[in-house]
């Protein structure tokens, strides 16, 4: 049957590019690690030609990626990618994020990322060019391959992009698809889903698989050291691409937490969700990368621990990919993929890396393993402890998140954890509270040896400050528990001792986007204990409605227009409502009495985006204040009367949080960028 009115010939285009992407790929691993292992002879010619096979593949892949832009901004609808994520209301800010809001598009933007990144390798790699090339070029074969969309003895190889809806959706009979004009039938594209309708949709996760990219190159570094019997020249070149990891996951995982506060309806940053863990926990394991990678370059130990956590980080990158691609987390995590048919494919990306790592490590196992510093009073020993526990830390919350995989895989019935939030936050807090410490206790020792009496002294004043600093927020009732006070207490000392070490250099050498980073990172710490022990409920049900249970009945506050009621400080009051397509705002007046009148304080306008086809996604509205957030959501809208339900909760010190997690990006960038000029101005090549 000839179709009328289909654009094929951009689909051809987009499978070849796909097709000849991943051929390049292939070609240029097998000549960069043929290269690589020509140690006694190596042929420029063949490095040359292998850069020429990466060069064209990372061009077919950009072409990928126009071809696919291009069918999405001309909504040819006969693709099911476009169909499927795209829709002609949609604004261009969503348009541009359709891109990544499948599973194909978030291959094709992580491919071209760590393909870009290869790019910069070639030119400043030096002597550690093949061997790491090599490696990008072999994850690159895989990331690839799942674009190719063939079946091979039954086999599914990739998902493409380029699929016609008729393909997806052949053999239904009845379909519009028996008709060779069924274009005429599809007016619009599906569009995407009501949540992902945000700015943060379009920022937050290209920033994020920057950051799994950059993962890749430590990775690679590594790897390429096992194999070179390099053990120790692979770190300088190393460092500032875990700064640059850390730097873009960080910066990805904090503008999640703020979609979440922003879109979300739990009036929180973090839910322990499955799929947020899986970005947390690499995060978790480069911080401990780094730290060893110090200790090693400084000291000669903990090597094991620099390769192991170099290795394991892109390794924790491919199994969160696992677990949020191939749909074993679909029933556990709204954030998950449905399994698409490339489990198979991704679980075999994952245990040939797994392989390689496991091979090259026991193959050198002798030659680069260590004992612990036995000098207990010494700075490398305390930040190996230190790291140690982030990385406990680390996989305590992996461990957690793998329950569903260890169901299907053991047949088990394991039960993850109900409150996921309160699950957490009780095991992470003596993970926080021992790190906290342990930044505090760092700041005053030297590498090598220190003096027992010279440090008592130097612990005395932030010890102090600490105290006193803590004596308010324990008298006013904002920290009570006693763990939390704890916690309190070892997070204002590492806050002073870190302030300590900038103003007046207590420990040699000093590291100002370290210590930037460890200020943010404490602050941080302040900023969540104090926001989310204190935060609160403030609305209250005054009504005889029935909101369906019994927390709901206490917390949903009715209100009908043009009426006024009290809500703790305030009187609220349901001004209007104003719709733009699929979406109603609501316009509630916060006001306060003043000299015997009402005067309004604030407004807020949470909304309702009601999609024809996914139901309706409740947006909240946040006032913030320099010390406060008061934050409000719609839980119900009536019609007649005409009336809404809302919920309102406060958040005191949540500015502090972000001020933390900011100051902490801030500091990983200014560390990477320090690094960067450094090893220019001392002509290494990585």
């Amino acid at each position: 049957m000839n179709f009328t009115g289909e654009h094929l010939l951009y689909g051809i285009l987009g499978r070849s590019f796909v097709w000849i992407s991943f051929a390049a790929s292939l070609i240029s691993t097998v000549l960069f690690l043929y290269h690589f292992s020509r140690k006694e002879n190596p042929l420029k010619q063949i490095r040359g030609l292998a850069r020429s096979f990466y060069i064209l593949h990372v061009a077919s892949l950009l072409a990928v990626i126009i071809v696919l832009y291009f069918l999405i901004f001309r909504h040819y609808f006969e693709y099911t990618y476009v169909w499927q994520y795209s829709s002609v209301t949609l604004p261009v800010k969503y348009i541009i994020s359709c891109f990544w809001a499948g599973q194909e598009g978030s291959f094709l933007i992580w491919g071209i990322c760590q393909a870009i990144i290869g790019l910069f390798l070639i030119r400043k790699a030096g002597d550690w060019e093949s061997p790491v090339m090599g490696i990008v070029s072999l994850s690159q074969v895989f990331v690839t391959s799942m674009l190719l969309g063939v079946s091979i003895l039954g086999y599914k190889l990739g998902s493409s992009p380029f699929t016609l809806l008729r393909e997806t959706y052949s053999g239904q009979t009845g379909s519009i698809f028996e008709h060779p004009d069924y274009l005429s039938y599809i007016s619009d594209g599906n569009g995407l889903n009501p949540l992902l309708e945000n700015i943060w949709m379009t920022i937050h996760p290209p920033i994020l698989f920057i950051g799994y990219a950059l993962a890749l190159i430590p990775f690679a570094y590594a790897l390429s050291a096992l194999m070179k019997k390099d053990f120790s020249g692979w770190i300088k070149p190393s460092i500032p691409w875990v700064l640059l990891s850390l730097f873009f996951l960080g910066a990805g995982i904090l503008l999640g937490g703020a979609w979440a506060y922003v879109s979300l309806t739990f009036g929180g940053f973090w839910a322990w969700d499955p799929v947020e863990n899986s970005s947390l926990v690499p995060w978790l394991t480069l911080a401990g990368t780094l730290h060893f990678m110090v200790i090693s370059r400084r000291q000669h130990f903990g090597l094991l621990s620099a390769f192991l956590l170099s290795l394991l980080s892109y390794i924790l990158v491919l199994y969160a990919t696992f677990l949020t691609r191939s749909g074993v987390l679909s029933e556990t995590s709204a954030h998950s993929f449905g399994d698409n048919g490339l489990t198979s494919q991704l679980l075999v990306y994952l245990l040939v890396f797994i392989g390689l790592m496991l091979v090259f490590i026991l193959l050198n196992i002798r030659k680069i393993a260590d004992s612990i510093k036995d000098q207990m009073l010494s700075r490398e020993f305390w930040m190996f402890v230190g790291s140690l526990i982030i990385v406990l830390a680390a996989f305590q919350v992996i461990f957690t998140t793998s329950i569903p995989v260890f169901n299907k895989v053991f047949g088990t019935h394991v039960a993850p954890p109900t409150d996921n939030v309160g699950f957490y936050n009780r095991w992470q807090l003596p993970y926080a509270l021992l790190i906290a410490a342990f930044i505090g206790f760092s700041q005053f020792l030297n590498y090598s040896t220190n003096n027992w009496k010279e440090i008592l002294k130097k612990l005395a004043l932030p010890a102090i400050l600490a105290f006193l600093a803590a004596i308010p927020f324990i008298i006013s009732g904002i920290v009570t528990h006693f763990t939390f006070i704890l916690f309190l207490c070892f997070i204002l000392f590492g806050f002073f001792a870190v302030l300590a070490n900038m103003l007046f250099r207590t420990s040699f050498p000093r590291n100002t986007g370290g210590a930037l980073t460890h200020l943010g990172f404490l602050l941080f710490l302040l900023g969540t204990l104090i926001t989310f022990s204190n935060s609160r409920v403030i609305s209250t049900n005054t009504s005889r409605f029935d909101f369906g249970d019994v927390k709901n009945n206490a917390e949903n506050l009715m209100l009908v227009k043009s009426d006024t009621l009290y809500m703790a400080g305030f009187y609220v009051t349901y001004v209007n409502k104003s719709r733009l397509e699929n979406t109603t705002s609501y316009r509630v007046d916060f006001l306060r009495m003043k000299e015997g009148r009402m005067t309004r304080q604030f407004s807020l306008y949470p909304s309702v985006n009601v999609h024809p086809r996914m139901g309706a996604v409740y947006n909240p509205a946040t006032m913030h204040y320099p010390m406060m957030d008061y934050y409000t959501y719609i839980a119900q809208v009536g019609e007649s009367p005409d009336y809404i339900v809302i919920k309102a909760i406060m958040n005191p010190f949540i500015n502090v949080l972000w001020a933390g997690a900011l100051l902490m990006v801030f500091g990983l960038g200014f560390s990477t960028v320090r690094r960067i000029r450094l090893r220019r101005a001392a002509g290494i090549a990585g």
